[in-house]
């Protein structure tokens, strides 16, 4: 095993970029003054970007850290926003060595004992503390003890920890928990982690861009679709016709609970007998005779489920917004709650999470989720997200989606990055991408020069 290199005789030290991505991490150690000696990543037109991004480095950056691992050289410093696979139970009689086989954070161990880097900085999404109840960042932990780092992470509020990080906590307009976790051979502070700041560094209207700076394929790739435009100005009508005295709720609004009178407190649809859910629903004659499965199909997908009972949340939401949309009838637009059911599920809820904001969608950053339409202040964007391009924020008074450009400058990247060449593909690596400027702060903090 080799020792670990010096840090007395320079205060410029050698890192490595695991799982490089859009190379967050390069750039903000090398903002520090650091050099990087080695990157690792899987994605082939992401090599190829690193080498164009980082021409210094273009030598060093190699592919799936599985087959380079024992090219990595010494250093000082090694950063990874690792996936985390869940570990193998199976191997709990075996050591630890043998519970993180098979997963990408066993290639981290396996070239930290083989290097000893003074220092790790390892991101992952902000759930990864409760992954696996518990289970993956208690062995991430472990394995990195045994081989005698201090560790430190980012662990929820509620159990002590500093909490997560996130780049609005750091005057960035941007709301992207995460977790990280930070190693060291050197004595760590008890909380080595950056300091929540309400100085902003940028404000959300300085990323924006101007019309007169957008290409023609910029204002293309970012147009809304007609489907939304429609969702969007549906929601506005009935924001429109509800009477200031009357608060918009702190819950999502489910309009498919609009009228609906299927039981949710002691009994669900599926408990129901055949006859009771058709009285429920209103229906008789030939529907007597149809299979039950063809009469769940006309209620919303939450209340569909094969249980006995809802959980306590569901039933709490169905019983909010039921008393809620029973207040507001008297304002529905006309033929509102009739155009409101062509819309697909995602579209029928909206999530106001602007409390006291003018009551317009068109004011405020909004998102398209699973869960709803989301709006949210026109001061913080919401995270990008890697696993799908239908949630890139869309910015209500440019009516549009963001830029690459908007995009890099939420992330804390310089405009004159490259991105992969499809839009898509250029938000999924900007959502996996590690914040520029939080990446910076960590380093900071933790060595001490916060």
């Amino acid at each position: 095993m080799d020792s670990p290199p010096s840090l007395a005789a320079a205060e410029q030290m050698r890192f490595v970029d695991l799982f490089a991505g859009l190379g967050g991490f390069h750039l903000a150690l090398r903002g520090l003054g650091h050099e990087c000696v080695f990157a690792s990543e899987s994605d082939e037109e992401l090599q190829n970007l690193y080498r164009k991004n980082f021409p210094e480095a273009a030598r060093v950056i190699h592919g799936d850290i599985r087959e380079c691992r024992d090219q990595v050289p010494k250093h000082d410093i090694l950063c990874a926003g690792f996936p985390c696979q869940p570990f193998s139970k199976s191997g709990s009689q075996s050591g630890l060595r043998d519970k993180t086989r098979g997963t990408l954070f066993h290639e981290i161990v396996h070239i930290i004992r083989r290097r000893q880097p003074r220092h790790v900085i390892l991101e992952n999404v902000g759930n990864f503390e409760r992954h696996d109840d518990g289970r993956t960042w208690a062995i991430v932990r472990q394995s990195l003890e045994k081989l005698g780092y201090n560790v430190r992470g980012t662990e929820h509020v509620t159990s002590g920890g500093h909490g997560l990080v996130s780049p609005h906590h750091l005057g960035y307009p941007q709301s992207r928990e995460r977790f990280f976790a930070v190693a060291s051979l050197d004595r760590l502070s008890a909380d080595p982690f950056p300091r929540a700041s309400s100085r902003p560094v940028t404000r959300l209207v300085d990323i924006i861009q101007a019309v007169s700076e957008l290409s023609s394929s910029s204002r293309e790739e970012t147009a809304l679709t007609e489907a939304r435009m429609r969702c969007i100005d549906h929601w506005n009508k009935l924001l429109n016709a509800i009477p200031e005295s009357i608060p918009l709720p702190w819950f999502p609004i489910w309009g498919d609970e609009i009228y609906a009178r299927y039981p949710f407190d002691d009994l669900t649809p599926h408990s129901c007998t055949m006859r009771q859910l058709l009285r429920y629903l209103g229906r008789n004659g030939d529907w007597v005779d149809r299979p039950k499965k063809a009469v769940l199909a006309l209620l919303p997908s939450y209340a569909r489920a094969r249980e006995a009972k809802f959980p306590a949340w569901k039933v709490d939401f169905i019983r909010l917004n039921r008393r809620w949309l029973r207040g507001i009838q008297p304002y529905f637009p006309p033929h509102w709650v009739r155009e409101l059911r062509t819309f697909p599920a995602s579209h029928r809820k909206l999530e106001w999470n602007c409390q006291g904001e003018e009551r317009d969608l068109w004011r405020q950053v909004l998102q398209f989720r699973p869960s709803g339409l989301r709006a949210k202040r026109y001061t913080t964007c919401p995270a990008l997200v890697a696993m799908t391009t239908s949630q890139v924020p869309i910015l209500g008074p440019k009516r549009r989606h963001l830029t690459r450009t908007e995009g890099l400058r939420l992330q804390g990247f310089p405009d004159r990055h490259r991105l992969p060449a499809s839009w898509e593909a250029a938000f999924r690596a900007l959502g996996n991408a590690v914040h520029v400027g939080v990446a910076r702060a960590i380093v900071r903090s933790m060595l001490g020069k916060a």
